[in-house]
């Protein structure tokens, strides 16, 4: 479960932070986030149903690559702020930055004890050098999302071969083996829709048989955004969520250097800072953040992309650390 928080100039009384800690099992709100995602390139080859990767009203240019001192800076700060995890992607497929075995290796070199590194990928661009790479490089998590098992059904729902991903999967499962490495720890994600539901036990049989874990996650609605079909392939009806921690305890940095406020801001409604002009610390604290967690807190998200924004009520592990 997701952890809830309170803001501490809100609750200066020692009593009403004692009611917190006590009674409504609320953190006060962190010194710094515990999650950071970079965008290192812009764009996905993917074209899933339930995403607005190239749905979006305003123009994504893709194959844009973050300049490597800016990621570096990033890095540097999130490393002595004690960010915990370290995912090089937001809004993206990971793997289209031909130099993200090197981003990876450069958090390995930098990161402390407790830190760590992670990334999603649908799995179709694995190449053998990529897998290579991210085995060199020390990644410590990669998450393959892979929607169901049916062909057709994958074709339909990510616009990708499925045979081809199931492949690459299995290559680098097989070169981890080989290798004798230890990291990165291999696991399948997917959202839980009405055409993953009734394939769940095949699922599960077919990466068990590979050691693999699967995470199924709820569908959300990406901040209500109009493009996507949520809806229409939820297993369950949409519900608002009852508490989302993402402005709490998590940053999302675009390729420019640009911090929006959630990984559904597609659109970029809400740029919290400019990480090539502005120190992270500095953003985070900045009163931007400060007056959209507070009307957070009091229920008012009107205008903000909370408002609408709905999850599959299936209650599915959103989390996987």
């Amino acid at each position: 479960m997701a952890p809830k928080y309170y803001l501490p100039a809100l609750a200066r009384n020692p009593l009403v932070r004692l009611k917190y800690h006590l009674l409504n099992r609320r953190r006060p709100l962190p010194d710094g986030p515990l999650h950071a995602q970079i965008q290192t390139v812009t764009g996905c080859n993917a074209n899933c149903i339930f995403c607005p990767n190239k749905k979006t009203e305003r123009t994504i240019q893709p194959g844009l690559l973050m300049d490597m001192s800016l990621f570096r800076s990033i890095v540097d700060q999130c490393v002595d702020w004690g960010v915990m995890r370290f995912s090089p992607y937001l809004m993206n497929e990971s793997m289209l930055d031909p130099r993200l075995p090197e981003r990876i290796a450069y958090i390995t070199r930098r990161k402390h004890p407790g830190q760590f590194s992670k990334i999603n990928s649908h799995g179709g661009l694995l190449t053998e050098r990529m897998a290579k790479g991210l085995l060199d490089a020390g990644l410590d998590r990669l998450n393959f999302s892979v929607q169901g098992l049916d062909p057709g059904i994958y074709q339909q729902t990510m616009n990708l071969p499925l045979r081809k991903t199931l492949d690459n999967i299995d290559r680098f499962l097989e070169l981890k083996r080989t290798g004798g490495y230890k990291r990165p720890r291999v696991r399948v994600c997917m959202l839980v829709t009405k055409y993953i539901e009734p394939q769940i036990p095949a699922i599960k049989a077919y990466w068990g048989e590979r050691g693999v874990i699967v995470n199924f996650n709820a569908l959300e609605n990406r901040g209500n955004h109009k493009a996507i079909q949520a809806n229409s392939i939820a297993s369950r009806r949409m519900r608002p969520f009852n508490w989302c921690n993402r402005l709490f305890d998590q940053i999302y940095i675009l390729q420019d250097g640009r911090m929006v406020m959630c990984c559904a801001d597609w659109e970029q409604t809400a740029v919290m800072g400019d990480a090539r002009r502005e120190s992270l610390r500095d953003i985070w604290q900045g009163s931007r953040y400060d007056g959209l967690r507070r009307r957070f807190l009091l229920g008012d998200v009107k205008g903000t992309i909370c408002d609408g924004c709905t999850k599959d009520s299936i209650g599915a592990d959103d989390r996987d650390d």
